[in-house]
Protein backbone atom coordinates (compact mmCIF):
# COMPACT_ATOMS: atom_id res chain seq x y z
CA UNK A 1 0.00 0.00 0.00
CA UNK A 2 2.64 2.78 0.99
CA UNK A 3 4.99 2.20 -2.31
CA UNK A 4 1.59 2.38 -4.21
CA UNK A 5 0.31 5.71 -2.58
CA UNK A 6 4.18 6.82 -3.23
CA UNK A 7 3.28 6.44 -6.50
CA UNK A 8 0.38 7.92 -6.92
CA UNK A 9 1.22 10.85 -5.37
CA UNK A 10 4.74 11.64 -7.31
CA UNK A 11 2.76 11.02 -10.67
CA UNK A 12 -0.01 13.68 -9.13
CA UNK A 13 2.31 16.00 -7.89
CA UNK A 14 5.60 15.39 -9.80
CA UNK A 15 5.31 13.65 -13.16
CA UNK A 16 2.24 14.43 -14.57
CA UNK A 17 2.46 18.69 -14.00
CA UNK A 18 6.25 18.75 -15.25
CA UNK A 19 4.60 16.78 -18.54
CA UNK A 20 1.98 19.18 -19.03
CA UNK A 21 3.66 22.14 -18.53
CA UNK A 22 6.74 20.99 -21.13
CA UNK A 23 3.34 19.79 -23.43
CA UNK A 24 1.99 22.99 -23.07
CA UNK A 25 4.43 25.44 -23.63
CA UNK A 26 4.48 26.47 -27.22
CA UNK A 27 0.77 27.42 -27.11
CA UNK A 28 -0.49 30.31 -25.40
CA UNK A 29 -2.14 28.98 -22.11
CA UNK A 30 -1.49 30.94 -18.94
CA UNK A 31 -0.08 29.42 -16.02
CA UNK A 32 -3.51 29.03 -13.66
CA UNK A 33 -4.92 26.73 -17.21
CA UNK A 34 -1.84 24.99 -17.26
CA UNK A 35 -1.84 24.23 -13.62
CA UNK A 36 -5.03 23.10 -13.53
CA UNK A 37 -4.89 20.66 -16.95
CA UNK A 38 -2.04 19.16 -14.58
CA UNK A 39 -4.40 18.11 -11.61
CA UNK A 40 -6.96 17.06 -13.79
CA UNK A 41 -5.34 14.01 -14.25
CA UNK A 42 -8.24 11.56 -13.62
CA UNK A 43 -7.41 7.75 -13.85
CA UNK A 44 -10.17 4.90 -14.31
CA UNK A 45 -11.49 1.96 -16.04
CA UNK A 46 -8.88 2.26 -18.99
CA UNK A 47 -6.21 2.16 -16.64
CA UNK A 48 -6.82 -0.44 -14.70
CA UNK A 49 -7.78 -2.84 -18.05
CA UNK A 50 -4.04 -1.75 -18.98
CA UNK A 51 -2.63 -3.28 -15.92
CA UNK A 52 -4.83 -6.69 -16.12
CA UNK A 53 -3.24 -7.48 -19.14
CA UNK A 54 0.21 -8.50 -17.69
CA UNK A 55 -1.66 -10.82 -15.45
CA UNK A 56 -3.43 -12.44 -18.40
CA UNK A 57 -0.47 -13.08 -20.66
CA UNK A 58 1.03 -14.27 -17.19
CA UNK A 59 3.65 -11.91 -16.97
CA UNK A 60 6.08 -12.05 -13.23
CA UNK A 61 5.14 -9.88 -11.00
CA UNK A 62 1.96 -9.13 -12.81
CA UNK A 63 -0.37 -8.86 -9.26
CA UNK A 64 1.73 -6.23 -8.01
CA UNK A 65 0.96 -4.26 -11.44
CA UNK A 66 -2.20 -4.43 -11.07
CA UNK A 67 -2.28 -3.35 -7.33
CA UNK A 68 -0.28 -0.34 -7.71
CA UNK A 69 -2.50 0.73 -10.55
CA UNK A 70 -5.44 -0.03 -8.59
CA UNK A 71 -4.01 2.02 -5.66
CA UNK A 72 -3.68 5.08 -7.98
CA UNK A 73 -6.58 4.99 -9.67
CA UNK A 74 -8.56 4.82 -6.61
CA UNK A 75 -6.31 7.93 -5.14
CA UNK A 76 -6.71 9.75 -7.96
CA UNK A 77 -10.05 9.70 -8.68
CA UNK A 78 -11.15 10.58 -4.59
CA UNK A 79 -8.17 13.15 -3.95
CA UNK A 80 -8.38 15.11 -7.83
CA UNK A 81 -11.95 14.42 -8.22
CA UNK A 82 -13.69 15.49 -5.59
CA UNK A 83 -11.60 18.86 -5.46
CA UNK A 84 -11.86 19.05 -9.03
CA UNK A 85 -14.74 22.05 -8.74
CA UNK A 86 -13.02 23.82 -6.46
CA UNK A 87 -9.75 24.12 -7.90
CA UNK A 88 -11.59 25.50 -11.12
CA UNK A 89 -13.12 27.61 -8.81
CA UNK A 90 -9.34 28.84 -6.78
CA UNK A 91 -7.60 29.20 -10.34
CA UNK A 92 -10.36 31.18 -11.46
CA UNK A 93 -10.99 28.97 -14.51
CA UNK A 94 -14.57 27.60 -13.36
CA UNK A 95 -17.02 28.78 -16.56
CA UNK A 96 -20.17 30.04 -15.29
CA UNK A 97 -22.57 27.28 -15.10
CA UNK A 98 -24.98 27.12 -18.21
CA UNK A 99 -28.60 27.33 -17.74
CA UNK A 100 -30.58 24.27 -18.89
CA UNK A 101 -32.66 24.86 -22.09
CA UNK A 102 -36.66 25.01 -21.86
CA UNK A 103 -38.51 22.10 -21.09
CA UNK A 104 -41.11 20.92 -23.90
CA UNK A 105 -43.24 17.85 -23.35
CA UNK A 106 -45.66 17.11 -25.97
CA UNK A 107 -49.10 16.09 -24.75
CA UNK A 108 -52.44 14.83 -26.83
CA UNK A 109 -54.64 16.57 -26.26
CA UNK A 110 -58.36 15.38 -27.06
CA UNK A 111 -59.86 16.58 -30.00
CA UNK A 112 -56.62 15.58 -32.22
CA UNK A 113 -55.46 19.03 -30.86
CA UNK A 114 -51.63 18.46 -30.54
CA UNK A 115 -50.02 21.24 -28.29
CA UNK A 116 -46.52 21.39 -26.33
CA UNK A 117 -46.03 22.33 -22.77
CA UNK A 118 -43.01 24.41 -22.63
CA UNK A 119 -41.74 25.52 -19.35
CA UNK A 120 -39.02 28.27 -18.86
CA UNK A 121 -37.38 30.57 -15.73
CA UNK A 122 -38.50 33.63 -15.53
CA UNK A 123 -35.28 36.08 -15.91
CA UNK A 124 -35.18 39.34 -14.24
CA UNK A 125 -34.10 41.09 -18.02
CA UNK A 126 -36.57 38.51 -19.84
CA UNK A 127 -38.75 40.25 -22.63
CA UNK A 128 -41.90 38.50 -20.63
CA UNK A 129 -40.92 40.25 -17.15
CA UNK A 130 -40.26 43.47 -18.44
CA UNK A 131 -42.94 44.34 -21.15
CA UNK A 132 -44.98 41.43 -20.28
CA UNK A 133 -45.17 40.56 -23.66
CA UNK A 134 -46.37 36.95 -24.91
CA UNK A 135 -47.80 35.40 -28.36
CA UNK A 136 -51.35 35.51 -28.94
CA UNK A 137 -51.13 31.51 -30.30
CA UNK A 138 -49.45 30.47 -26.81
CA UNK A 139 -51.26 30.31 -22.99
CA UNK A 140 -50.11 30.79 -19.72
CA UNK A 141 -51.05 26.85 -17.99
CA UNK A 142 -49.32 26.97 -14.52
CA UNK A 143 -46.47 28.30 -12.38
CA UNK A 144 -43.83 27.38 -9.61
CA UNK A 145 -43.26 29.60 -7.05
CA UNK A 146 -41.68 28.16 -3.74
CA UNK A 147 -42.07 24.79 -4.45
CA UNK A 148 -46.12 25.69 -4.87
CA UNK A 149 -48.18 24.95 -8.37
CA UNK A 150 -50.50 28.31 -9.18
CA UNK A 151 -52.61 28.90 -11.99
CA UNK A 152 -51.36 32.43 -13.47
CA UNK A 153 -54.53 34.10 -11.76
CA UNK A 154 -53.08 33.17 -8.88
CA UNK A 155 -49.50 34.01 -9.71
CA UNK A 156 -50.38 37.12 -11.02
CA UNK A 157 -48.03 38.98 -11.11
CA UNK A 158 -45.39 36.39 -12.11
CA UNK A 159 -42.01 37.66 -10.80
CA UNK A 160 -38.44 37.19 -10.97
CA UNK A 161 -37.26 32.99 -9.99
CA UNK A 162 -41.04 31.85 -11.17
CA UNK A 163 -40.99 28.96 -13.53
CA UNK A 164 -43.91 29.49 -16.03
CA UNK A 165 -45.30 26.63 -18.19
CA UNK A 166 -47.11 27.40 -21.16
CA UNK A 167 -49.03 25.61 -23.83
CA UNK A 168 -47.91 26.37 -27.53
CA UNK A 169 -48.30 24.59 -30.87
CA UNK A 170 -45.11 22.52 -31.90
CA UNK A 171 -44.54 24.18 -35.07
CA UNK A 172 -44.29 27.53 -32.75
CA UNK A 173 -43.01 26.49 -29.52
CA UNK A 174 -39.70 27.51 -30.30
CA UNK A 175 -39.86 30.71 -30.84
CA UNK A 176 -41.49 30.96 -27.20
CA UNK A 177 -37.43 31.35 -26.26
CA UNK A 178 -36.83 34.77 -26.88
CA UNK A 179 -39.24 35.89 -24.58
CA UNK A 180 -37.60 34.28 -21.84
CA UNK A 181 -33.97 34.59 -22.28
CA UNK A 182 -32.20 38.16 -21.00
CA UNK A 183 -32.96 40.84 -23.25
CA UNK A 184 -28.94 42.27 -24.27
CA UNK A 185 -28.46 45.91 -23.00
CA UNK A 186 -28.85 48.09 -25.79
CA UNK A 187 -27.54 51.80 -26.29
CA UNK A 188 -29.96 54.43 -26.68
CA UNK A 189 -31.52 55.32 -30.05
CA UNK A 190 -29.77 58.18 -32.39
CA UNK A 191 -32.49 60.70 -32.58
CA UNK A 192 -31.08 61.65 -35.73
CA UNK A 193 -32.32 58.61 -36.83
CA UNK A 194 -36.20 59.19 -36.05
CA UNK A 195 -37.00 61.33 -39.28
CA UNK A 196 -35.25 58.56 -41.73
CA UNK A 197 -36.26 55.48 -43.21
CA UNK A 198 -34.54 53.69 -40.36
CA UNK A 199 -35.34 53.78 -37.03
CA UNK A 200 -34.14 51.53 -33.64
CA UNK A 201 -36.60 48.79 -32.96
CA UNK A 202 -37.16 51.19 -29.15
CA UNK A 203 -38.84 53.45 -30.98
CA UNK A 204 -42.83 53.38 -29.95
CA UNK A 205 -45.30 52.85 -32.84
CA UNK A 206 -47.04 56.25 -31.10
CA UNK A 207 -43.94 57.75 -32.44
CA UNK A 208 -43.81 56.20 -36.16
CA UNK A 209 -47.47 57.44 -36.03
CA UNK A 210 -46.64 60.83 -35.56
CA UNK A 211 -43.99 61.05 -37.62
CA UNK A 212 -44.92 59.27 -40.69
CA UNK A 213 -49.12 60.24 -40.35
CA UNK A 214 -50.54 57.20 -39.90
CA UNK A 215 -53.15 55.04 -38.01
CA UNK A 216 -52.24 52.46 -34.77
CA UNK A 217 -54.44 50.90 -32.43
CA UNK A 218 -54.68 52.77 -29.41
CA UNK A 219 -53.88 49.64 -27.66
CA UNK A 220 -50.75 49.24 -29.48
CA UNK A 221 -49.07 52.67 -29.44
CA UNK A 222 -46.93 52.07 -26.36
CA UNK A 223 -45.27 49.24 -27.94
CA UNK A 224 -42.03 49.55 -29.67
CA UNK A 225 -41.16 48.22 -32.99
CA UNK A 226 -39.55 45.40 -31.39
CA UNK A 227 -42.34 44.64 -29.82
CA UNK A 228 -44.68 44.35 -32.50
CA UNK A 229 -42.47 42.30 -34.48
CA UNK A 230 -42.13 39.79 -31.51
CA UNK A 231 -46.13 39.92 -30.85
CA UNK A 232 -46.96 39.55 -34.89
CA UNK A 233 -44.19 37.13 -35.84
CA UNK A 234 -44.91 33.07 -35.63
CA UNK A 235 -41.42 32.73 -35.18
CA UNK A 236 -38.16 34.38 -34.23
CA UNK A 237 -37.21 37.40 -36.38
CA UNK A 238 -34.80 37.28 -39.19
CA UNK A 239 -33.55 39.69 -41.53
CA UNK A 240 -35.73 40.54 -44.22
CA UNK A 241 -39.03 39.95 -41.80
CA UNK A 242 -41.81 42.21 -42.71
CA UNK A 243 -45.14 43.11 -41.28
CA UNK A 244 -47.82 45.70 -42.03
CA UNK A 245 -48.41 48.78 -40.13
CA UNK A 246 -51.46 50.36 -41.83
CA UNK A 247 -50.19 52.44 -45.04
CA UNK A 248 -46.50 51.37 -44.41
CA UNK A 249 -44.45 48.40 -44.41
CA UNK A 250 -42.15 47.41 -41.34
CA UNK A 251 -38.63 45.61 -42.57
CA UNK A 252 -36.57 43.59 -40.36
CA UNK A 253 -32.66 45.23 -40.97
CA UNK A 254 -30.49 44.18 -38.37
CA UNK A 255 -31.28 41.33 -35.52
CA UNK A 256 -29.44 41.62 -32.21
CA UNK A 257 -30.07 39.14 -28.73
CA UNK A 258 -32.79 37.69 -31.01
CA UNK A 259 -34.78 40.97 -31.10
CA UNK A 260 -34.77 43.68 -34.00
CA UNK A 261 -32.69 46.51 -33.11
CA UNK A 262 -32.90 48.19 -37.08
CA UNK A 263 -36.31 48.62 -38.42
CA UNK A 264 -36.80 49.52 -42.04
CA UNK A 265 -39.63 51.75 -43.34
CA UNK A 266 -40.85 51.24 -46.89
CA UNK A 267 -43.47 54.00 -47.10
CA UNK A 268 -46.48 53.61 -50.15
CA UNK A 269 -45.85 55.38 -52.98
CA UNK A 270 -46.94 58.95 -52.96
CA UNK A 271 -47.87 61.10 -55.92
CA UNK A 272 -45.86 62.72 -58.05
CA UNK A 273 -44.36 65.46 -55.89
CA UNK A 274 -45.26 69.16 -57.05
CA UNK A 275 -43.17 71.03 -59.61
CA UNK A 276 -40.76 73.59 -58.12
CA UNK A 277 -41.44 76.87 -58.46
CA UNK A 278 -40.21 78.98 -61.89
CA UNK A 279 -38.17 81.29 -62.30
CA UNK A 280 -38.84 84.58 -63.51
CA UNK A 281 -36.87 83.74 -67.02
CA UNK A 282 -38.24 79.80 -67.10
CA UNK A 283 -42.02 81.48 -66.32
CA UNK A 284 -41.50 83.77 -69.52
CA UNK A 285 -40.25 80.97 -72.07
CA UNK A 286 -43.42 79.17 -70.40
CA UNK A 287 -45.88 82.03 -71.55
CA UNK A 288 -44.05 82.54 -74.55
CA UNK A 289 -44.32 79.19 -75.65
CA UNK A 290 -48.29 78.58 -74.85
CA UNK A 291 -48.57 82.13 -77.02
CA UNK A 292 -46.68 80.28 -80.04
CA UNK A 293 -49.07 77.05 -80.03
CA UNK A 294 -52.18 79.28 -79.69
CA UNK A 295 -51.00 81.73 -82.83
CA UNK A 296 -49.60 78.61 -84.64
CA UNK A 297 -53.07 76.53 -84.20
CA UNK A 298 -55.33 79.69 -85.69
Amino acid sequence: MLPAVAVALVLMLVARPIAVFLCLAPFPFNWRERTFIAWVGLRGAVAIFLASIPMLVGLPNAQLYFDVAFVVVIISLLLQGWTLAAAARRLHVALPRADRGPRRVELDLPGQLEQQLVGYPVRANSLFLKRGLIPSWSKPTLVIRDERILSPVEAEPVVKGDYLYLLAPPEKAEALDRFFVDMPVVPAPDPHLLGDFMMPGDVTLKDVADIYGITVAPGDAHLTLADYFDIHLDHAPRVGATLPLDSIVLVARSIGGARVNIVGLRLPEDEEPPAPPLTRTAAAKRRLSRIGTRLLGS
